[in-house]
């Protein structure tokens, strides 16, 4: 069969709905939305402290080849467009990895 590949993006909950309407605009199939994760990185530590405020929302979908392009692009494009201050609170990460198997 086709190739298929996970895509995990992670970023900063102010963005779910720009997030979300990208996953429309380019009609994915079907995702998973993991809301309120914690965790530390190149913006600094979120975990929904007084200390640590903030987190972030975890998206992941499983495509075929042909989409991930078109996403990543999308995702680079909202990316970029992002302020300086803006990415100080946390931008949005994306990551493809192989499906090696489904049931």
């Amino acid at each position: 069969g086709t190739a298929m590949k996970l895509v995990l993006i992670i970023f900063n909950f102010i963005y779910d709905e720009s997030v979300r309407a990208i996953i429309e605009r380019l009609k994915i199939p079907g995702f998973t939305e993991v809301p309120r994760v914690f965790g530390t990185g190149e913006s600094g530590k979120r975990f929904g402290t007084h200390a640590f405020p903030g987190h972030d929302t975890m998206l992941f979908t499983i495509l075929p080849e042909e989409l991930v392009g078109p996403l990543m692009d999308q995702i680079a494009e909202f990316k970029a467009g992002l302020t300086d201050r803006a990415k100080r609170h946390g931008g949005i990460k994306a990551f493809v990895l192989p499906v090696e198997r489904m049931i």
